[in-house]
This record gives structure tokens, sequence and C-alpha cells, in this order.
């Protein structure tokens, strides 16, 4: 009677258990070496992906980001360009006309043109020659305007041929939140005065004092009232000027029909045509009437 200790459990290994250590057993030493193969394989691996990396980093790739990363704290916008492109052209200004205005009086003038949609210019400028005022005239110009800029009846004792000088421009972008919906529109609403019937009237052959008028009728066609609106009129002979003067119609209301008339007292060549420009800045608050109540 064979006799088992109490606490003690009989444990029985199965025929695939014993086989199983009997193969570890007899094996153990060759996976011990295919794993030390195997790590070795993966930390080679490791080290070689590693070394390329610091050799791309210090003599390929890595070059070129080092360049692009230093570049970021430099300032490569080239601003003047953007503020060139954002600045106004300059204005042109046309050779400088002289015209007899009576005995010992000239009428000069100049053309200047602002090419800019988007300025429009305040200067001050004068006419430069022996024995005229230095005194300096206040002018503007509207976007894309283009008209004379003068000074007429000046004393000389001699036909000048002066030179135009402006200084202390001021240029004055519109802007797009008060000039609605664009400027063009805004404009041409307080602009619109209607010129009709443009004529010259020779000076009376019989008269002792000959005097050569301009008549012509304007209509305030906008839905404003102005304090005072200037004309410059030049009379051509035909594509020449050979007289100017200036006609200011005070007080035109809205739909208001003025005839207006201007007059030259000294002896002018043949005229063919009548040319009437507006003179009007529309920038100008105080050159509006009060709306009446």
């Amino acid at each position: 009677m064979e006799i088992v200790p109490s606490g003690s459990s009989e444990e029985k290994l199965s025929e695939s258990q014993l086989k199983w250590g009997l193969w570890w057993v007899n094996h153990q030493g060759q996976l011990k070496t295919v794993a030390t193969v195997l790590l070795g394989a993966v930390a080679f691996a490791l080290l070689a992906y590693g070394s390329w990396g610091f050799a791309d980093w210090f003599f390929g790739s890595g070059v070129h980001e080092r360049s692009d990363i230093a570049t970021l704290t430099r300032n490569l916008t080239d601003y003047t360009s953007f503020r060139d492109a954002a600045m106004p052209e300059k204005l042109s200004v046309q050779p400088t006309m002289t015209l007899p205005a009576g005995e010992g009086k000239y009428d000069l003038l100049a053309r200047m043109v602002n090419p800019n949609r988007r300025w429009w210019v305040e200067f001050d400028f004068r006419f430069v020659d022996s024995g005229l005022s230095d005194r300096l005239q206040h002018g503007y110009l509207l976007p894309t305007d283009s008209r004379y800029l003068y000074q007429l009846g000046v004393s000389s004792d001699h036909k000048p041929s002066p030179s135009f000088e402006i200084a202390d421009i001021t240029w004055h972008r519109v802007d797009g939140h008060e000039v609605q919906p664009d400027y063009l529109t805004w404009a041409t609403k307080r602009l619109n005065f209607i010129i009709d019937r443009p004529e010259f009237v020779p000076p009376d052959a019989k008269s002792a004092l000959p005097v050569s008028r301009a008549r012509f009728s304007v209509t305030n066609d906008t839905a404003y009232g102005y304090v005072s609106v200037p004309f410059l009129v030049t009379l051509l002979s035909g594509e020449r000027v050979v007289a100017a003067n200036r006609v200011v119609v005070t007080g035109l209301k809205a739909g208001e029909v003025r005839e207006v008339e201007s007059s030259w007292f000294n002896d002018l060549p043949n005229v063919t045509r009548v040319e009437v420009k507006l003179e009007l800045n529309i920038f100008d608050p105080t050159v509006y009437l009060a709306p009446e109540s």
C-alpha cells in the first residue's frame, strides 16, 4: 500500500509536454544564437539609419533646411515695390502759353494733367520770369483731371517766357467709404453742368471801344446748390488758344439756368470756337450751398 503524504498533489506531465521540454533543452543554444543575430541585425539597421540621418543632416538635405531656416529671419518682401505701386503717378505739365491781353498785359496758362483715378491733389503754383510777381497761387486737380492753371492780366514791359513751378503738393486718396458707389458716379452727380450755345460775339465795328464777348448758358443739372461756380472761358482760332478769361456764377441753385457773358477789351485774331471749362472742387465742403429749409 502506497502512502501519499497529506497536503501533496501529484502532477503528471503529458507526452507532448515532455517532447517540448526535450526539444527546448536540445535547441536552447541555437535559439540564443538566432535571437542574438536578429537583435544584432535590428541594432545594425537602427545604427545605419541613424548614421544616414546624421550624415544627411550635416551634408545633404540639412544644409538646405538650415539655409531655409536662416531666411526666415530675413525680410524678403519688397515693400518698396508695394509702396511705389500704391503711390500716385506724377503730375504732367505742358509748356506754358503766353497770350496778349491788352497793352502791357499778358495771360499765362499751363495745362496740367492728373493721371490718377484714386487720387486728387492740392498744390501751390506760380509762373516764374523776370519782372513777374513771385506770389504763389493755390490750385487743385480732381482725379483724371486735365485743365489749365493760369495767371491772367499780368503786367510786363516785355512778352514773358515764364517757367511753371509747383510746390507744397498734397495728395488725397479718394475714400471709397465716402464716395459711393464709385468716384465717377459720385462726381458726375456733382459736376453735371450743361453748357448750351457757347458763341463768340465779335466787337461792333462802329464802336469806339472794341469789346469782344463770349456768351453761353449754364444749367445746374445736379441736386446741389453752389456758393460760386467758376468757369475758364477760352477762345480758339482753329486749335490754337488765343484768349482766356475767368467768370464766376454765384449762388447757383439746383436746376437753375443762368446766362453768362465774358468780355475782352483787346484786339483778337479770328475766333472759330469757344470752350468753357468748369472749375469746381467738389471735395471742398465750403462750395456747397446749405439746403433750404
